[in-house]
Order: structure tokens, then sequence, then C-alpha cells
């Protein structure tokens, strides 16, 4: 999932990336003000993080259409 494929923060307008978490997990955070998504396991029938990465981005991108950003 490419950086420029995540929408701005709803809240703050800031820039948007994809965070590891420590325990495992995928997530949205605003690099500005630190708004975070739904955060997204890398589940066993993937070989790859990049599937959880992308459903970590559809949660931040319709979270902000949901807003109304």
């Amino acid at each position: 999932m490419a950086k420029s494929e995540l929408k701005p923060c709803p809240f703050c307008g800031g820039s948007a990336r994809i965070l590891r978490l420590r325990s495992g997990k995928y997530c949205v955070a605003c690099s500005s003000c630190g708004a975070r998504g739904g955060a997204v396991w890398v589940k066993d029938w993937h070989d790859t993080p990049f599937v959880a990465q992308g459903q970590a981005a559809k949660l931040w991108n319709a979270r902000n259409e949901m807003i109304g950003g």
C-alpha cells in the first residue's frame, strides 16, 4: 500500500502512514495529531503483511469518508 493511497487525517488534515504495532497488528495513524484507524492482524492464511496493511488502509480511508473528508 503506497503512502499516496492514504487519505489525509479527517481531524487535522495531516499525512497518514501505516504503522506496525508491537502486538503485530497494522494500523494507519496521522503523523501530526496521532489519530489512528482500526488495527488489523496478519492472518494465518496470509503469507504476507501487505494484506493486513491494505485492510488497515481501507479502514482509514472509509472512516475518513464517514466523517465527511
